[in-house]
């Protein structure tokens, strides 16, 4: 950290010279904190290659589950395909009841007016025979 610290602090980084045209320039520090500089950095390198195998687990899970979720998204698009074909069924389905309702109450209608045509023809019937038959007897009677 102190080494980049002064690096940062070096004059051609704040001039802002190009650090390629300039002679290398050194440093002093005590021996015992490169030690602890260079451990410091081989720990960060380590732990930095173990996080490395977490992380691609990581991404792999991560992808699993994308792939998962698409599969889940395709299977949701290809169920509300079928339901918007099921409602439209549906809705031919209600036009075809209300179209076979319309015509069952007027069948309804013709068979009440067909029993009316029929009791009338009946008592019509009835009324000629009457009429006849009392026509007969009084024929029968003249005679």
């Amino acid at each position: 950290m102190l080494l980049s610290v002064l690096l940062c602090a070096s004059p051609s980084f704040a001039s802002g010279t190009s650090y390629m045209n300039q002679q290398e320039q050194t440093i002093t520090i005590p021996l015992t904190q490169w030690n602890e500089l260079k451990s410091n950095n081989e720990k960060a390198l380590n732990l930095i290659e173990a996080s490395n195998v977490p992380l691609t687990e990581a991404q792999n899970l991560v992808m699993k589950q994308k792939n998962e979720l698409t599969e889940a998204h395709n299977t949701i698009n290809k169920l509300e395909n079928e339901l918007t074909q099921a409602k439209l069924q549906s809705m031919k389905q209600e036009v075809t009841l209300n179209e076979m309702q319309n015509s069952l109450t007027e069948l309804k209608g013709q068979i009440e007016n067909d029993k009316k045509t029929i009791k009338r023809l009946r008592m019509q019937r009835n009324v000629s025979q009457v009429l006849s038959g009392g026509a007969i007897i009084g024929v029968a009677f003249k005679h």
